[in-house]
């Protein structure tokens, strides 16, 4: 008769089982709660939702735009005869976008005054020299005139936004600033091809940021400085009609740019604030440029957002003028023949309005 293991034993096997396994589930749960505490730091910090719907719209205007768009077309702005209205679905598509892109605060980058003040080294050394030398890409008809009348006011409340393919060693958008190339460039480019289409225009391009300086003023104040700079335009001039406040976008290039007929246009895009009492007003004139544009010019206008106070400033100046809006012409990726076409387009367009629709 063999003898009986002692108790003890079978004991200790089962304890040691017991905290193994714990071991095992202890092990486990620091391993999912890493994994955790990792998925939530990188939604905090890098998850941007309103991008994601963003370059799904996007991606689907493009592929639609680019079945409508196979012809070809030696001409700018674009061959009329060439190009097919949008189908249903593409408006569609774009009503889509109005109502529910960029509804994310679009003055996202708020830089500060040293970074603004930064010097970045540029690309191509005179950049001002090419952008004043770029000419009109057809002849134009001038059938009509302001005879002598300043009727445009062009300014800029972000006068240093830059771009990117023209500033050494810089990549990121939130550093897309510089004190000579910068979108004051770009009003005056429309400033010139409003002219030559017989629309008296003013293109300003004082340094906003230099005067918040002079005031001791933050980046926050731009609006409340471009009030006073347009506010005193009007005084001055009473003739002034039409304020357009140029930016351009922060988005990178596939969200600012479109290709028609093997060419690459920077995208418009207007901004209404509904801040103030009489925005309608600012609402129907952006209503009208855009109708051209759709009309004529299909993908080349992402749309127009209506902003309230609590998106950003709200107001945009916009209530010194029913004819008065905010329109971003590309984006920090944009090199100056994709803004030079846009730019002829958009003087096309606002003429058209000015001497037929409005």
């Amino acid at each position: 008769m063999s003898p009986k293991k002692p108790k003890n034993n079978n004991k200790n096997t089962t304890k040691k089982k017991k905290r193994t396994l714990l071991r095992i589930l202890l092990y486990l749960a620091i391993l999912l709660f890493i994994l955790w505490l990792l998925t939530v730091l990188w939604m905090t910090f890098f998850y941007d939702p309103h991008k994601y719907e963003e370059n799904a719209l996007m991606e689907k205007i493009y592929t639609l735009s680019n079945v409508e768009s196979k012809k070809k077309s030696s001409d700018l702005p674009y061959n009329l005869n060439d190009l097919d209205k949008p189908t249903n679905e593409t408006s569609s598509l774009v009503t889509e976008v109005k109502t529910n892109l960029y509804m994310n605060d679009r003055d996202k980058f708020e830089p500060t005054m040293d970074n603004l003040f930064k010097e970045r080294e540029l690309t191509i050394k005179n950049i001002d020299t090419l952008f004043e030398n770029l000419k009109s890409p057809k002849e134009i008809s001038r059938t009509h005139s302001t005879f002598g009348k300043e009727v445009v006011y062009i300014y800029h409340t972000h006068s240093r936004e830059s771009f990117l393919p023209y500033l050494k060693n810089t990549e990121k958008p939130e550093e897309a600033y510089h004190s000579e190339a910068n979108i004051t460039l770009v009003g005056k480019l429309l400033g010139k091809a409003l002219k030559r289409r017989g629309l008296g225009t003013t293109a300003d391009s004082t340094d906003i940021v230099q005067e918040l300086n002079s005031r001791g003023l933050n980046y926050n104040s731009s609006y409340n400085v471009t009030g006073d700079l347009v506010r005193s335009a009007k005084r001055n001039n009473r003739d002034l009609e039409i304020f357009i406040d140029v930016h351009r976008d922060s988005l990178r290039r596939k969200s600012t740019t479109t290709e028609v007929n093997g060419l690459n246009y920077a995208q418009l895009l207007f901004v209404v604030g509904t801040g103030h009492d009489n925005f309608e007003k600012n609402l129907k004139f952006a209503e009208g440029l855009q109708t051209i544009l759709d009309t004529k010019y299909p993908g080349l206008s992402k749309g127009i957002i209506q902003k309230g106070s609590n998106q950003g400033n709200g107001v945009y100046n916009q209530d010194i003028s029913p004819n008065s809006i905010i329109v971003e012409i590309g984006g920090v990726d944009n090199t100056v023949e994709e803004l030079h076409r846009s730019t002829e387009i958009f003087a096309d367009v606002l003429s058209e309005y000015y001497f037929h629709e409005e």
